[in-house]
């Protein structure tokens, strides 16, 4: 096992920059950028991302472009290779045929039919091999790792609220806390995940559309699910009723009977007194190949999540508008920073979007 350069992390931050912004178009698998680059030169030769619904793997794309000169060269890889088939032959072999001399990995596969296999194959191949700890590989691989390690999405939760604590008004349905920038970043991280959740509450009160309305990206809407409670689900609303031609799954207790449109899907797990239990809502996502999942929460379904230990990111958007003693409270538990760091969260990032104040929070000693 070789030592990493300052070289190699160049390399593997730029593949890692190139791999990002196709996060959520990659279906069932993960989001993998190879870069194949002659050392003797430093440039480079080949490059690809996983394509579009997750096949062909970026590794192969790669060394098709690269062609002759990917022989004696550099492979920098986000993911450890393929070592197993499915609907691909491993992607370790074709990296052996193409006769790379050196393998640079931004962290091992999770996945158990790889972990560790492909790293030893291309050693008895006397393939160089480094495997570097790699920050922005594993952020790149999270919903890769959630699945693997967890058996349910990485979920972030994205909540704003308005400068008293407030995420609206008791008597109005919509209330604009945060401005168009913010707006566009909820847009940008939707279309970077695999499915986008709401509560039934928020279904019906603020009877979102949840689709990716940003120029170029609107393709980019990915599955919309609705946790129906046991209010049940109107019709109406632009999920259900809204035909954007965009996927809608609802989740409901399996005991429940929901009658919706045939072009909506109808997710059934355990759960109690009509309500879906979160955790095997997860699982259930997990099962239809949910890596990444935003859940844009109601107070009520953040503190569910939040209560049963099922985020992994909150993002905190800080509006300036100020709502008033008729608002509803984000939390009933203090301000949201207190009710964050009750469940072991703390700040690791703020942006401005405009005049809103985004705040990123994570687990406290999250390896």
């Amino acid at each position: 096992m070789s030592a990493a350069t300052p070289e190699d992390l160049r390399w593997l931050d730029a593949a890692a920059r190139a791999a990002e912004p196709f996060l959520g178009t990659t279906a069932d698998n993960p989001t993998v950028a190879a870069f194949v680059v002659d050392p003797s030169a430093g440039i480079l030769v080949g490059r690809a991302v996983t394509a579009r619904g997750g096949r062909p793997h970026a590794e192969p794309l790669a060394l098709e472009s690269a062609g002759a000169r990917a022989r004696g060269a550099t492979l920098y890889v986000t993911l450890e290779p393929c070592h197993h088939w499915g609907r691909t032959p491993p992607c370790v072999d074709a990296v052996v045929r193409a006769g790379i001399a050196r393998v640079v990995i931004g962290m091992p596969d999770p996945d158990p039919r790889t972990r560790g296999e492909s790293i030893r194959r291309l050693h008895a191949s006397g393939i160089e091999v480094a495997v570097i700890d790699h920050a922005p590989s594993v952020r790149l691989n999270e919903g890769h790792t959630a699945r693997h390690a967890l058996g349910r999405p990485f979920v972030t939760a994205k909540l704003a609220v308005s400068a008293d604590g407030m995420i609206g008004r008791r008597d109005v349905a919509k209330v604009a806390i945060t401005g168009e920038d913010a707006r566009r970043w909820t847009h940008l991280q939707r279309a970077m995940s695999n499915a986008v959740l709401v509560g039934g509450a928020t279904a019906e009160i603020d009877d979102p559309q949840l689709t990716v309305r940003l120029p170029g990206l609107e393709r980019r809407t990915p599955l919309r699910v609705i946790l129906a409670g046991n209010r049940g689900i109107d019709k109406r609303s632009n999920l259900i009723g809204g035909f954007s031609g965009h996927r809608v799954a609802v989740i409901v207790e399996s005991g429940r009977e929901m009658a919706v449109p045939a072009s909506v899907e109808v997710v059934r797990v355990p759960g109690e007194d009509g309500r879906p239990d979160l955790a095997e809502t997860l699982r259930a996502l997990h099962a239809k190949g949910i890596a990444r999942l935003l859940v844009e929460p109601g107070a009520t379904l953040a503190e569910a999540l939040l209560a049963d230990d099922l985020v992994d990111r909150f993002e905190l958007i800080e509006g300036t508008v100020t709502v008033g003693p008729d608002g509803v409270p984000a939390t009933g538990k203090g301000t949201m920073d207190e009710r964050l760091a009750a469940a072991g969260f703390g700040e690791i990032d703020r942006q401005r979007l405009g005049e809103d104040l985004l705040r990123t929070f994570e687990k406290v000693g999250k390896a």
